[in-house]
């Protein structure tokens, strides 16, 4: 039976990402490749390579690459059991360098026999939701309270995009407001014009009383 080497998979830059696959012997670093694709959900059709990496994940030994490169090996030709050398070996798994640039760290927690009517590789565990692969790692926030005061700056955002739209709803009410009351009171004047008939309002002072009809008819 085949040898079976159980890695912990997580992301360099984003925490509480967890995902645990089993990797015979056998199995080559392009199928290591393609089956920590299918558990982060990314698109599995940009360069990735793998890196031997030290205690404190740095690169220390050979590359296999996915895609032809003249100073790596072929990751499709290695097989992984040749290059664990080590039992508690750790690889720097690096996916779409030229854009995304995401770096993950596969390392190993567990050697078994291989289980009967299991393929592998094989996807043991999966804990936490993986980010989304066109967003920047590098801007990602992991840290809880950084978090925390990014939320509040969009809060207090919000809240102010809203105050200022009650004031400029406020202002246009005022404008209505004041439009209608020109409109009144032009209303009213024309109202007055309509109904002086005769003109402007008569002074009794001036009025000649002897030119007052009083009723009776003149001769």
């Amino acid at each position: 039976m085949s040898l079976v080497f159980r890695f912990r998979v997580t992301f360099e830059d984003v925490d509480n990402v967890v995902r645990v696959i089993d990797v015979s012997a056998s199995n080559t670093f392009k199928d290591f490749h393609h089956k920590i694709q299918e558990a982060i959900g990314f698109d599995n059709i940009q360069e990735a390579s793998f890196f031997k990496a030290n205690d404190i994940w740095r690169k220390d030994g050979d590359e296999f690459c996915t895609e032809g490169k003249e100073d790596a090996r072929a990751a499709g030709a290695c097989e992984l059991g040749k290059f664990i050398d080590d039992p508690h070996q750790k690889f720097l798994y690096i996916y779409d360098p030229k854009n995304g640039d995401w770096h993950l760290r596969a390392e190993l927690i567990k050697l078994f026999r291989a289980e009967a009517g299991n393929t592998y590789p094989h996807v043991f565990k999966i804990d936490g939701v993986a980010p989304k692969q066109f967003i920047d790692p590098k801007l990602i926030i992991s840290d809880p309270s950084a978090k925390l005061f990014k939320e509040a700056d969009s809060l207090i955002g919000g809240l102010t995009d809203d105050i200022i739209k009650d004031e400029i709803i406020e202002d246009e009410d005022d404008l209505d407001d004041d439009f209608d009351e020109d409109e009144d009171e032009d209303e009213i004047e024309d109202e007055k014009d309509e109904f002086n008939l005769f003109g402007d309002e008569v002074d009794e002072s001036e009025i000649d009383e002897s030119q007052i009809n009083d009723g009776i008819p003149t001769e």
